[in-house]
């Protein structure tokens, strides 16, 4: 049943939905439509939208369309200049899977009394078809990164605007070595993934094997891994959890932990090493930025806006076709990813433990590249390219 509406969703409802022919008014406040009580990707990717909005100025409504809320989460979540007036735009932040369940819930009539933008998060070069059926209903698009644009813009006539996702510097615990047994003096290394988007694209694997060729030399190594997923459902993280039982230098932790955990635990480790095989953006290497520690990442896809040689230390990759069980993934032909070299990786890893003080002024360059690109592309500035599209 559940491949019959798959096939349903994508060939039928993506074609049925009609298109907006409303024009952006930017004297009227914008609605943000997400998971907004969710603690997902597209979730967080809603609620930055949200606070930058709110804190630039601009009013904004918000409107949850959560399939699976979690309300303890994000009960003290609440942006400021919230409006109740009819919005006359709307910033989808849900990939195109998600949209028809979630316009047929607002309703098809209300979806057509607003400018459309989606908020498009996309990891190939190669599109699904279903996201090419989705493009004929937004009016714009806004896409993380100029790696998605260049996938999304020959789809459709509408604009495509890169916005990537505003990350601030949030509120970090304290003494979270200490929480999880890892010495003041343990050379630590981070990685923070979601199983459910893929763990093939997350690639925590070659972490693991670019950390075990770094320790063999570095004996005061510790690597730990915040992985989101149900371990108990998802075979793929139930066998990365038990390929380290037995290693007491790394550490898996599925539990749930707080945001201002999760920032604690990158504030404290001496470098946050990140060997995707593709990112539409690369949240949580740009929060990682933020939190002042030094960036190990692959060089492709979305990561590569902000990050550069100069300011991080760039895994080289040759680029291998997607295999993957993924419904997002599963046979799209044509597709590749990034294959990141475990040696070169455990190679950088060594930089950094001989040389921390370099390390630390390079994460400081980051963070100046990163505050200034977000600055540059914010979710203000787009609104008013599109103002500006309108008047011409």
């Amino acid at each position: 049943m559940r491949t019959i509406y798959r096939l349903l969703r994508a060939h039928v409802l993506q074609r049925l939905i009609p298109r907006s022919r409303v024009a952006f008014n930017p004297r009227r406040p914008v609605e943000v439509v997400g998971y907004l009580s969710m603690a997902v990707g597209v979730g967080e990717s809603a609620r930055l939208c949200a606070d930058a909005l709110s804190e630039a100025g601009l009013a904004i409504s918000l409107s949850d369309v959560s399939t699976h809320p979690d309300e303890n989460s994000f009960a003290g979540w609440t942006p400021s200049h919230l409006s109740t007036e009819p919005a006359g735009s709307r910033i989808w932040h849900l990939n195109p899977p998600m949209l028809p369940r979630a316009i047929l819930k607002k309703g098809v009539a209300n979806f057509s009394r607003a400018f459309n933008i989606g908020y498009f998060a996309w990891e190939l070069e190669v599109v699904p078809a279903e996201w090419r059926n989705a493009m004929h209903y937004m009016n714009a698009v806004f896409v993380p990164s100029e790696f998605t644009r260049r996938a999304i813009a020959p789809l459709t006539t509408a604009p495509v605007i890169v916005v990537p996702h505003p990350v601030t510097e949030k509120p970090a615990t304290e003494g979270m070595r200490q929480k999880f047994g890892i010495e003041e003096d343990a050379f630590l290394v981070s990685f923070i993934f979601s199983a459910g988007s893929s763990i093939n694209r997350k690639n925590p694997q070659a972490v693991i094997e670019a950390f075990r060729i770094f320790a063999a030399e570095c004996p005061s190594a510790f690597l730990l891994m915040k992985a989101s997923g149900d371990i108990g459902k998802d075979e793929g993280l139930r066998e990365l959890v038990a390929s380290v039982k037995g290693d007491n230098r790394i550490r898996i932790v599925t539990d749930r932990l707080s945001n201002s955990d999760i920032n604690g635990l990158i504030r404290c480790s001496d470098a946050y090493l990140s060997l995707h095989r593709s990112e539409g953006f690369g949240l949580t290497v740009a929060e990682a930025i933020m939190q002042h520690t030094p960036i190990i990442s692959t060089a492709w896809s979305g990561t590569v806006d902000f990050c550069d040689p100069d300011n991080s230390w760039l895994v080289g990759s040759p680029l291998i076709p997607v295999v993957d069980t993924h419904p997002e993934f599963a046979g799209l032909e044509g597709a590749v990813w990034a294959d990141p070299s475990p040696e070169a990786a455990a190679g950088y890893l060594r930089e950094i433990f001989r040389a921390p003080e370099r390390a630390r002024e390079k994460a400081g360059k980051a963070r100046e590249f990163l505050l200034r690109y977000l600055a540059e592309n914010s979710y203000e500035k787009a609104l008013q390219t599109l103002t500006a599209m309108q008047a011409s």
